[in-house]
């Protein structure tokens, strides 16, 4: 397995039980950024392949563009009020039909 790189953005103790949980894992280099402007450094820089971060501290006028920029980039967002992970990812589909896109929408 080759390595990933995990960047982690926030402050809340659910981001840090989840950066616990996966430190020990040998393929996987851990970043953290307390500020955006760090996020947006590191990511230009180090091309992360996750990005880890607590929904209550990042705006979407933040994360949507780094998705456009980084369609690679995996987002977690954690929120910490309902113990939730969502996740993010700017991957194309190449040629959904109709019925695909039906499902997708469907399964919503």
């Amino acid at each position: 397995m080759s390595e990933r790189t995990v960047l982690f953005y926030g402050q809340s103790l659910l981001l840090s039980l989840v950066g616990a949980g996966i430190r020990e894992s040998a393929n996987l280099h851990l970043l953290r950024a307390t500020t955006w402007a760090q996020v947006e450094a590191l990511t230009a820089v180090t091309a992360p392949d996750v990005l880890i971060y607590d929904l209550a501290v990042a705006s979407e006028s933040h994360i949507l563009p780094l998705l456009f920029r980084n369609p690679h980039l995996l987002l977690i967002g954690l929120d910490p009020e309902t113990n939730r992970a969502v996740l993010l990812t700017g991957r194309e589909a190449q040629s959904l039909t109709m019925a695909q896109m039906r499902e997708i929408v469907e399964a919503g």
